[in-house]
């Protein structure tokens, strides 16, 4: 992808930036996001089409209100007859641009239980925006165990989880996928495009992504990736990811200290808190945590290694110890039985094959 079908694609999903926004070092994962999806679409003309597509759905008011009506939106760009599966496959794309999300537009087959549990069903007869609030608000009172509340620990990161706990970062696109948790292979899933969530909230004052869930999922990543953390900063690089740029977006981090607070990913989080306060295990109580957490368990896993290296050190000198005990009593006991009279007077130890 060129730089200027780059911008071109930006200025059509947010019209009210600059080109100097879409420039900044922050947009390098949407450019590659953006690549990925131009090069799914094989030529030139199919991409025009689709940025085409773009500008419709995002300049038309009633193009997004029922799924018949994009379908029908997306139709009209097409100069000639177009098979009904080629346009829903070029609606899909674009809307797949606008909102890093993989809406689904018709019932297709051979999709597994997971795919769909991260896909906004689009029903028949409501708005793409109340198909995403629905797909996001149902799944987080699905997960809800209870009333969850209570003040996060400020020492909460993503890279503390990666550093003392054992866990590793799988990057997404798709903002359903976010801070899903893998226990077997301890991963935890991370949407990467902070810039898209944070043009969204102020490009718009209707965003087809509900305001609520934009601002909370800011929040969540506020929360694990703090600013002028030495980890974070580290972690991010290691990855190559730049969002920390756009700071805090407007939402001061101490707002998301208060677990309360968060409704879509509230549960996700109370997890990533009770990671945070399990002990460490195995090699990582070798490490005293930056916060000093573990300091009782790591000092005495030290002393015990201490007193068993000491025991080790200390064996040697033992046994040298013990022969000089034995050679001093072969010693005194040969003076004892050389007087004439100690094999009568000592007749157990001055025996003739003494």
């Amino acid at each position: 992808m060129l730089q200027d079908e780059f911008i071109q694609t930006c200025r059509e999903i947010w019209p009210n930036l600059t080109k100097e926004n879409y420039l900044h070092k922050t947009y390098i994962g949407v450019f590659r996001y953006f690549e990925g999806q131009a090069r799914c679409h094989g030529n030139d003309t199919t991409f025009s089409n689709t940025l085409s597509i773009i500008n419709c759905l995002t300049s038309t008011h009633d193009a997004l209100f029922t799924k018949s009506s994009c379908i029908a939106a997306t139709r009209a760009q097409f100069s000639g007859p177009v098979a009904e599966t080629t346009v829903i496959s070029y609606c899909e794309r674009a809307l797949r641009m606008m909102l890093t999300l993989d809406v689904r537009i018709d019932s297709r087959e051979g999709f597994d239980l997971r795919d769909k549990s991260y896909t906004i069903d689009w029903g028949d007869i409501t708005s793409l925006a109340r198909a995403v609030e629905h797909h996001f608000l149902s799944n987080g009172r699905r997960q809800t165990r209870g009333m969850v509340t209570g003040r996060i620990d400020p020492s909460l990161s993503l890279a503390y989880l990666c550093n003392y706990r054992g866990f590793k970062v799988f990057w997404t696109s798709n903002i359903s996928e976010h801070l899903n948790i893998s226990w077997k292979s301890k991963i935890i899933t991370i949407y990467e495009h902070k810039v898209f969530l944070w043009n969204h909230l102020r490009n718009s004052k209707t965003p087809i992504i509900p305001r609520e869930i934009l601002e909370e999922a800011i929040d969540t990543l506020n929360l694990l990736f703090p600013l002028n953390d030495r980890l974070t900063a580290t972690l991010l690089a290691q990855n190559g990811k730049e969002f920390q740029g756009l700071g805090y977006c407007s939402r001061p981090r101490d707002l998301c200290l208060d677990l309360g607070k968060f409704n879509i990913w509230k549960d996700r989080i109370a997890e990533l808190v009770e990671i945070m306060n399990e002990e460490p295990k195995g090699l990582k109580q070798l490490t005293l945590e930056k916060d000093g957490r573990n300091f009782l368990p790591f000092v005495t896993f030290w002393v015990a290694i201490a007193v068993a290296l000491l025991s080790i050190l200390n064996l040697p000198f033992s046994i040298i110890s013990m022969q000089y005990t034995i050679k001093q009593y072969d010693l005194a006991l040969a003076q004892a039985c050389s007087d004439p009279n100690a094999r009568d007077a000592l007749p157990q130890y001055c025996s003739t094959g003494s």
